[in-house]
């Protein structure tokens, strides 16, 4: 009986993985590319690395093999990782992106060594902050979002016109000025 088990089971550790099969349909230079598209997510940089046109790194993406063993290893080092996807977005949704944006307030201390805190807007960091959770959520993020930035402002807040008139206060109607 033992004979029969240890057979079967390296029976079965000879058979490939998912992983091994997937490696195995690509040629050397496009599983080096997947391995290097891991380290930072930068279709070009990672062609370049294999000797490729920086051109030719989305190309490879959007093989369907190519992309089977960047999900399967992006997988393997999501599992043996102490860092999971989640724990980076997040940290990137409650604590990283409302900073940026102002909404959290940051302590500092000034030149005079006076401490503060404010909220401070960050926009380059909250642009940043969104391209990497797009990336690494398997979206991505839109062209006119990179770079572009909307400001809205509030006239009537600011107590200015449209023909640039002051608006004066109005009488609250308790009779004081």
């Amino acid at each position: 009986m033992p004979q029969e088990l240890s057979k079967s089971t390296s029976e079965s550790s000879q058979q490939p993985s998912e992983l091994q099969l997937a490696e195995q349909e690509l040629s050397p230079q496009e599983r080096l590319f997947c391995y290097q598209y891991l380290t930072d997510y930068n279709h070009r940089r990672a062609a370049e690395e294999v000797s490729l046109p920086a051109s030719k790194g989305i190309h490879l993406l959007r093989k369907p093999a190519v992309a089977h063993l960047i999900k399967l290893l992006s997988d393997e080092l999501i599992a043996d990782s102490l860092i999971t996807r989640d724990m980076v977005q997040y940290e990137l949704l409650h604590e990283y992106l409302p900073r940026a944006k102002g909404d959290k307030e940051v302590s500092g201390v000034d030149r005079d060594g006076v401490e503060y805190t404010a909220k401070v807007t960050n926009m380059a960091a909250y642009g940043k902050a969104l391209d990497m959770m797009a990336k690494h959520s398997g979206f991505t993020v839109p062209e006119v979002v990179k770079g572009g930035l909307t400001i809205n402002i509030n006239e009537k807040a600011l107590g200015i016109t449209i023909d640039g008139e002051v608006i004066r206060e109005e009488d609250d109607g308790t009779g004081s000025s």
